[in-house]
Formats: structure tokens, C-alpha cells, sequence
């Protein structure tokens, strides 16, 4: 079933319905969750989350199953240069 999005709320563009990887943090944990249907401005880039999309993210984090795969990511501390 295709979701239908109105246009950009912060530039008027056009908005395509696609699976990305969702990046968040939840409880001072890092979690990245794929192919998440979202709506894309073409024009921007803003990402937009249906309600039903966000309430099964909090739901799938609520339930703490077991992730798909476990990757490390690198921190690293921001020094503007000079």
C-alpha cells in the first residue's frame, strides 16, 4: 500500500514515500532501525514519520527484542579547527 504525504512542510517540495534506516537515541542508547517507510522531501531532504510509523518504533524499543545484526560505531569528540 503507497502512503501519501503532503507536500514539504518547510519547503513546499514534494514528498516520495521510501525505506531508510532510522537513527535514534532511546534511553541513552544509540539504535539504528532499517527500512523504515518515512516520506522524503526531493527538493530537501526533511524526513517525515506517519504516527503509526513512530508508534511501532517506541514499540519495538519498548519490547527490547533481539536486534537483526549489532555494529560498533566510532565517537569522536568535536575540536573546531584553528
Amino acid at each position: 500500500m503507497k502512503k501519501t504525504y503532503s507536500d514539504c512542510f518547510y519547503c513546499g517540495g514534494s514528498v516520495e514515500d521510501r525505506l531508510m534506516p532510522r537513527e535514534l537515541r532511546w534511553q541513552d542508547e544509540l539504535f539504528i532501525i532499517e527500512n523504515v517507510p518515512m516520506g522524503v522531501c526531493i527538493q530537501g531532504g526533511e524526513k517525515f514519520l506517519k504516527p503509526e510509523v513512530a508508534k511501532g518504533i517506541d514499540q519495538m524499543l519498548r519490547q527490547k527484542g533481539k536486534p537483526a545484526k549489532t555494529i560498533q560505531v566510532p565517537v569522536y569528540h568535536y575540536q573546531p579547527v584553528s
